[in-house]
């Protein structure tokens, strides 16, 4: 029998229905069954972007018994932004339940959160300071029947897997474990079959693991060359509403400063590690309610966000651990809409594609330069349609249409020109410098542009082999400027 969201109690029901939830996705189809019928561990493997918030909520409110006190389920998340978001979820799903929820992260005080855990139905933590709250004895996790593990394979890149396994061994032997994961590395792996017992397992295909919505490209040039070729996109894109991922903090800044300094129209912030608490929530709100165009960010400061409509997503090069890669075009190609992921290679990084490739089943065609005269269409189109309001208004009051007094002189100016000769002078001062910008822009990046060399493509077989086996690449790593990355991935975890 097909899942549908009627067959959920009626608080549900109308929960999802005011949402605007219609028909279930993939992973939810498949998972909100299991885990509504028989007690069960189990395990989902599903990428970020694909519904699977809803996957566990869903039934782990439908299992609630809210006539009980005490914590009945932990949901652990490697960031706190990801821990806010899937609380903000839980709260709508469970808008006509009586369902408290409580956050529990690093970077803020214990105090209100110490509060909020004693009324709590269900808590939504980072594994570092839920263990800090069980060490102290402020979290009582004895009467928890849900253990719920979001990210997994991100918890183990930052370092959290044994943070995991000591919050697993500290709830009730009779919890249910659920684990979710995009990709499912070997240490993963192990703890599932370790740690979980006899759990149903749902594994994504390699088809259904990749976003046909999501347009995947390269652009290869040198590392020299990015933010070239950066701007151009920013010129020629149409409606550009995307995150730029790039490596360190430092680069995250430097990027975010050039590219407002330089980038005419386009609101820019920047997310990185050495912003606090407030600052972090201030520029995720501004870029989720569209006050700012383009978020610059480092793969840790963007871990958890779930923002919709994103546009389009770039790679100032391939991520230090390519199952990042996976996480970060999943930002965009969400709820059905269609997305683009441009990734910018230099020639160091060109024998990682074929790995890519292989892991997300996608083939990365090599990003095309845009068509000056398309993109001034473009630049043109999105400028008209911005006084496309005050030409109706115009057209439809006529002579009622009001202006300032100081109009008169503007109007004056004209006095001995023809209507085509206005035209064209309006035109030349509104649009000349885009429109130059956009012609040198593009010519620079033909210029950058390389076309992979012979060697490129027969050295990715042996090289890619050692990456996989060295953990993800550290020589690479270990050649790059740190750009104040801490070197522990729990300092940069706790920021």
């Amino acid at each position: 029998m097909t899942f549908t969201f009627q067959q959920l109690s009626k608080p549900l029901t109308l929960s999802v229905a005011e949402l605007g939830f219609v028909t279930p996705t993939d992973i939810q189809a498949q998972t909100i069954p299991i885990l509504l019928g028989d007690d069960t561990d189990f395990v989902g493997q599903a990428q970020t972007g694909t519904g699977k918030t809803a996957a566990f909520c869903l039934p782990l409110l439908e299992k609630l018994d809210t006539s009980k006190p005490g914590i009945q389920a932990l949901i652990i998340g490697p960031t706190r932004e990801l821990v806010n978001q899937i609380n903000q979820d839980l709260i709508k799903f469970a808008k006509h339940l009586p369902v408290k929820t409580a956050t529990v992260y690093g970077g803020v005080g214990y105090k209100d959160q110490i509060s909020n855990l004693k009324t709590a139905h269900i808590v939504i933590a980072t594994p570092g300071r839920a263990i800090d709250l069980l060490n102290s004895g402020k979290l009582h996790l004895q009467s928890s029947k849900f253990l719920i593990i979001d990210e997994a394979d991100e918890m183990l890149k930052m370092g959290f897997i044994d943070d995991v396994e000591t919050l697993m061994s500290s709830v009730s032997k009779q919890a249910q474990t659920w684990m979710f994961s995009a990709t499912m590395p070997k240490p993963i792996v192990q703890l599932m079959e370790q740690k979980l017992k006899s759990p149903k397992i749902l594994k994504e295909t390699r088809k259904a693991i990749q976003n046909e919505n999501i347009s995947q490209s390269f652009c290869y040039l040198q590392k020299k060359d990015f933010t070239k070729a950066l701007k151009t996109i920013l010129l020629t894109e149409e409606d550009f509403f995307g995150i730029v991922f790039c490596e360190t903090r430092e680069e995250t800044k430097n990027l975010s400063d050039k590219l407002s300094n330089t980038v005419a129209n386009k609101r820019i912030i920047s997310l990185h590690g050495d912003l606090n608490q407030k600052q972090r929530d201030d520029a995720i709100d501004k870029f989720k309610t569209k006050k700012a165009d383009i978020l610059v960010c480092t793969d840790v400061a963007a871990r958890g966000l779930d923002i919709s409509l994103v546009t389009h997503v770039i790679n100032m090069g391939l991520p230090r651990k390519l199952d990042s890669y996976v996480h970060r075009i999943g930002r965009t190609g969400r709820a059905g809409k269609s997305g683009k992921a441009i990734s910018f290679v230099s020639p160091s990084d060109y024998r990682n594609l074929k790995f890519i490739e292989k892991m997300s089943n996608a083939k990365l065609e090599q990003f095309k330069i845009p068509c000056p005269i398309k993109s001034k269409q473009n630049k043109i189109g999105i400028e008209l349609e911005k006084m496309q309001g005050i030409k109706k208004a115009l057209i439809e009051r006529g002579k009622n249409f009001s202006v300032d007094e100081s109009f008169e002189i503007f109007n004056s100016y004209f006095t001995d020109m023809s209507k085509q000769d206005i035209v064209k002078l309006l035109f030349a001062y509104h649009f000349s410098n885009d429109l130059k910008a956009i012609d040198d822009s593009i010519e620079t990046l033909k210029n950058s542009v390389l076309k992979p060399s012979f060697s490129d493509r027969e050295s990715s077989g042996g090289d890619q082999k050692r990456r996989r086996s060295s953990g993800g690449g550290r020589g690479r790593d270990s050649s790059r400027s740190s750009g104040g990355r801490s070197s522990s991935p729990r300092r940069d975890y706790r920021r």
